[in-house]
């Protein structure tokens, strides 16, 4: 579990990913904004995870958390293509961000499933 751990405070330390590279707001268009809203909705689920941290409850969201973020990480792979590098670098911290969610909500659940919590 110390993997989970690593992951968790890593989490609960990051600030959620920009569509802003420096001062500029990125016009990637929307793939990209509808993206960062599919993100952040997945983050919102994620907190679910934090009462088991704190307080020991498993109480998994009812969203599919697991699929949104799946998701989220393919379009990121297939919307790539063609941007340019303030772009991309967008998305690569959504993409890290995502996989950091991923790790950690996959980790959650099978935690939560054991006999032991």
């Amino acid at each position: 579990m110390s993997d989970f751990m690593e992951d968790y405070a890593l989490w609960r330390r990051l600030p959620f990913p920009s569509l802003r590279r420096g001062g500029n707001l990125l016009h990637a268009g929307e793939n990209l904004a509808l993206i960062h809203g599919d993100l952040a909705l997945a983050d919102g689920h994620v907190t679910q995870v934090i009462l088991l941290v704190d307080e020991g409850i498993f109480r998994p969201s009812h969203a599919d958390v697991m699929g949104l973020l799946e998701g989220v990480m393919s379009r990121l792979r297939c919307f790539s293509e063609g941007m340019t590098a303030e772009e991309r670098e967008v998305a690569d911290s959504h993409y890290r961000y995502a996989a950091l969610l991923h790790r950690i909500y996959s980790e959650f659940l099978r935690v939560g499933a054991s006999p032991t919590t």
